[in-house]
């Protein structure tokens, strides 16, 4: 099977803007130099990239690409251009902030609330309240 990909290809973006030229391959990420002047390299991973005639569309844009880390033999780091791209973890997420719950509490202090008080945060109800009226919050007459 031939290799879609070869030096000296252009690299545009989905919207026509040119990243750079490829000028190498290295662990499933292609090298691309970019600027005219003032040239860098920065790796795109293959998944981002795919051919369209003569030349290589990829799926993020220059501002990315331009935001990732610069290629270097001696420090090529993988990891980091994966991390940047969002295709290795770690994954977190931050709380709603504007949220006042046990479990954003608790996130805030690096405590996971008991599944109990993550009920409690629900709202306050007696056992007289129907469960709809505990799921919506609401009193019927």
């Amino acid at each position: 099977m031939e290799q879609p990909f070869r030096e000296g290809q252009t690299v545009v973006t989905n919207e026509d803007k040119r990243i750079g030229q490829v000028v190498g391959l290295r662990d499933e990420c292609l090298l691309v130099e970019t600027g005219h002047v003032f040239k860098t390299t920065h790796a795109i991973p293959q998944t981002f990239v795919h051919a369209n005639g003569d030349e290589l569309r990829a799926t993020v844009s220059k501002e990315i690409v331009e935001a990732s880390p610069t290629f270097r033999e001696d420090t090529w780091d993988c990891e980091a251009v994966l991390r940047h791209y969002g295709l290795a973890g770690p994954y977190t997420t931050d709380p709603d902030p504007d949220m006042d719950n046990a479990e954003v509490d608790g996130a805030h202090h690096g405590v996971d609330p008991a599944p109990s008080e993550r009920i409690n945060t629900l709202g306050e109800t007696t056992e007289e309240q129907s469960l709809d009226e505990a799921r919506f919050g609401s009193k019927r007459s």
